[in-house]
């Protein structure tokens, strides 16, 4: 399918029921800050259906094992990306929320979206297209540069270079606990795997 060419389908279909997604950017966000939680998986599915889902009656009747495979159809169809061999290894970038501000002034600056404006109406993989899309002169672009930036080896002529990128790497980098976008879904996945097996 192409991105241009295939509308985002709002419809989900498991057996012969449909269910309306909502997988808007900020549901998504939620969902993956939900994955973060030290919650019971059981708990994570029902909560992640709950807000990915609009039709709740329907979901609410299903056993355990099917709400685990409905939602490995809802991430699989609306939120999974295609995965990118990452730059360094076990490096983070980019923390969606806590880089919600330059996220924010980054798509106001270069494509005029106010994203609180967008809230559950942008679509996650619209989201992330304008996103991985954005110039390299926006806020966010900036400090994800200075996050993979390597700190020079030190030679007699650049002290004041490696000071002024070690403190820039200090001021914008993210804390070593937790996880960003992509570590959230991947704990999503391993939960969803792990129900599936059962």
């Amino acid at each position: 399918m192409g991105f241009l060419t295939e509308p985002i389908e709002t419809i989900v279909r498991l057996g012969n029921r449909k269910y309306r997604v909502n997988a808007a950017f900020n549901v998504v966000l939620d969902v993956q800050r939900l994955y973060k939680e030290d919650l019971p998986d059981e708990v994570k599915i029902e909560q992640a259906l709950r807000m990915l889902v609009e039709n709740r009656f329907r979901v609410w009747c299903l056993p355990p094992k099917k709400k685990s495979e409905l939602l490995q159809e809802v991430v699989k169809q609306h939120i999974d990306l295609p995965r990118r061999p990452p730059s360094k290894i076990n490096q983070r970038l980019i923390d969606f929320e806590l880089d919600g501000e330059y996220i924010f002034a980054s798509f106001y600056q270069d494509y005029g979206i106010d994203l609180l404006c967008e809230q559950g109406r942008l679509h996650w993989k619209k989201f992330i297209a304008l996103f991985q899309g954005l110039s390299e002169k926006t806020k966010i672009k900036e400090i994800m540069r200075i996050r993979d930036m390597d700190i020079p080896e030190p030679t007699k002529y650049n002290q004041k270079e490696r000071q002024n990128i070690i403190e820039l790497k200090s001021y914008y980098a993210l804390p070593v606990e937790g996880g960003g976008g992509q570590e959230g879904l991947d704990a999503l996945f391993c939960a969803l795997e792990g129900m599936a097996h059962e």
